[in-house]
């Protein structure tokens, strides 16, 4: 039998044709995990080190076994040749039960081996299915790998509700419906609904890594649903919330005797997704009302009087409250969508009924589109607050190697460049999860993360600076003008 401690004096006995390709193109890492187990045993002391070893030992001790199984039935039938004894059936029944339980692979190498599966399932997930190790979740992991192979790498067309939903991610009340996958941006498309509230529900990007990290369960875990079964985005919202969502319309009727009529090409091309899409560091005030008017127009061929209402609502306080400005760079585009925001309130509120809209201006919803769809925050700086919600703790060490990977492989695919305004941050965050990994037994030192000092004095007005007091009052010599500014007077010629 061949053990971590053998491992290096009997390799060159393995026989390797034996072994799985996915195994033999990582030797490296594994032997160089090996080697580190040997030198500092204490380090098997991570779960993913001594489960990476235990399962490739196995793996070779299997073939081993095989290869010495093989050898004594050979010898047996090359001796017994002349006799042939009687078969029994129900030994060779168990005989190859056994050998298929043999074959299997465990659970945490199934998933290993997939491409989908282990990128999109959330870690509390598949963490409860590699400790179960139950033959019964091989269909399911086969399954669902298939069904995310399926989801598709571009925008489905330019309605949301018509476009197929592939996979369905749930938590308590909140549900997340998949249309679509960017993985070069590691995002989600689809549309989500928080807490059962269809009023606020919206599509929009998800990051995979929000949805699939590890999650405490005080707070509750985000599954992906195993049995969900495709269908469009309408039939699901009809079934789920019939009251909140219209009933789908179909159109497969014929005429009979007729063939059927040509589509009429449709006057403007069809809205595609942005693929350019412009970081930011929050989502603004006008952005959120922007987007929730779009996806109001978008989705809903039938409206609610108060979905309507608390929409207007939210358009005019905006202004009143300062929290969006007209030296806003998006003020043109919500002052646009606000005129017609307050059109569509006047139409139903004589009768306050629910109404149909026919949203006809289709270059202003292709603006709203390019300006919805083009936006996404920061990726460092989601990464920085996942790191500020380990200090001050003592983090398991498991949970830091994801946050410490997920740094490394922004950085290695571009998605956080030195261009980025908090790439120093993200080298010091990286810095101090390392040491905390050497030495796991002291917290993780809180950090201030400061406001930048003003690149200039807070008064650059000279005149005012000179004819106007502390306490708000005029210096002799110098009077207010329009605009608020200070002057001097000029004095009279006699």
């Amino acid at each position: 039998m061949i053990t971590l401690q053998n491992y290096f004096e009997k390799k060159d006995q393995i026989d390797w044709s034996k072994i799985s390709e996915v195994t033999k193109a990582n030797i490296k890492d594994i032997e160089l995990l090996m080697q580190t187990a040997i030198d500092v045993p204490e380090s098997l002391d991570v779960k993913e080190i001594e489960t990476e070893i235990t399962i490739f030992l196995a793996e070779i001790n299997k073939a081993a076994k095989q290869k010495t199984t093989r050898k004594k039935s050979s010898t047996a039938s090359t001796s017994k040749k002349e006799k042939r004894p009687v078969k029994n059936k129900q030994a060779s029944k168990g005989t190859i039960q056994e050998e298929k339980q043999d074959e299997r692979l465990s659970t945490y190498e199934q998933i290993r081996l997939t491409t989908y599966f282990k990128k999109l399932v959330p870690y509390n997930q598949k963490k409860a299915l590699v400790q179960m190790d139950n033959s019964e979740f091989d269909k399911i992991i086969t399954k669902v790998e298939k069904q995310l192979e399926e989801i598709p790498k571009k925008s489905q067309g330019e309605s949301i509700e018509k476009s197929s939903v592939h996979a369905h991610y749930y938590h308590g009340n909140t549900d997340w419906y998949i249309v679509d996958i960017v993985e070069e941006n590691n995002l989600l498309f689809g549309y989500i609904i928080l807490n059962g509230n269809t009023q606020d529900a919206e599509a929009g990007y998800f990051s995979i890594d929000e949805l699939t990290e590890e999650r405490n369960a005080r707070i509750g875990f985000i599954e992906l649903d195993f049995h969900f079964k495709k269908d469009t985005l309408e039939n699901i919202l009809y079934k789920r919330y019939p009251k909140a969502y219209p009933k789908p319309t179909t159109n497969n009727t014929k005429s009979a005797g007729k063939a059927p009529a040509k589509k009429s090409k449709p006057n403007s091309k069809a809205i595609q997704k942005v693929v350019d899409i412009k970081t930011v560091d929050h989502f603004s005030t006008e952005y959120r009302l922007i987007r929730r008017f779009y996806n109001l127009i978008r989705l809903h061929k039938t409206t609610t009087f108060r979905k309507i209402q608390l929409l207007y609502t939210a358009f005019q306080k905006a202004p009143l409250e300062r929290s969006i400005r007209k030296t806003s760079a998006d003020a043109d585009l919500f002052t646009k969508i606000n005129k017609k925001v307050v059109a569509l309130f006047k139409a139903v509120n004589p009768t306050k009924s629910d109404a149909n809209i026919d949203f006809t201006d289709k270059k202003l919803l292709e603006q709203m589109q390019n300006y919805v769809k083009g936006h996404k925050v920061n990726y460092a700086i989601t990464l920085l607050k996942s790191f500020v919600s380990l200090q001050g703790l003592k983090p398991d060490t498991e949970k830091v190697e994801r946050l410490l990977n997920r740094i490394e492989n922004a950085i290695e695919k571009g998605r956080v460049t030195k261009d980025n305004r908090l790439f120093h941050q993200i080298l010091i965050a990286k810095s101090e999860l390392i040491d905390y990994l050497e030495k796991p037994t002291t917290k993780i030192e809180p950090t201030q993360i400061g406001l930048s000092l003003p690149a200039r004095s807070l008064c650059t007005n000279r005149i005012k600076c000179a004819g106007l007091r502390k306490d708000g009052k005029l210096n002799k010599g110098y009077r207010f003008v329009d605009g608020g500014n200070v002057a001097r007077v000029k004095k009279k010629v006699v």
